[in-house]
């Protein structure tokens, strides 16, 4: 994931007042998902903004969809109308 950073943005938020800033133009940033550490309400965000993405990845992995089935039906919730659609989706391929 590449993260561009304003000049702006990083203008305002200089540790120093008067700080010398040898660059005028936005920075670029890689970064991998293990150099990420997201809050909680962060996640919440990314998942309401792509809900119906995250949902068609977890569905079109048999492993995710699993994973998902194991940790719906740890948490005691019905997951028969899932695996039916599953069933169906799997049966239009």
């Amino acid at each position: 994931m590449i993260v561009i950073i304003p000049y702006r943005f990083i203008e305002e938020h200089a540790w120093c007042v008067g700080e010398y800033l040898p660059y005028a133009d936005d920075v670029q940033y890689e970064f991998t998902v293990d150099d990420c550490e997201f809050e909680y309400a962060d996640l919440e965000d990314i998942v309401k903004e792509y809900t119906d993405d995250i949902i068609d990845i977890l569905l079109d992995d048999e492993q995710l969809t699993n994973a998902l089935l194991k940790k719906l039906r740890s948490r005691k919730i019905n997951v028969s109308s899932i695996i039916d659609a599953k069933g169906e989706k799997n049966a239009k391929r």
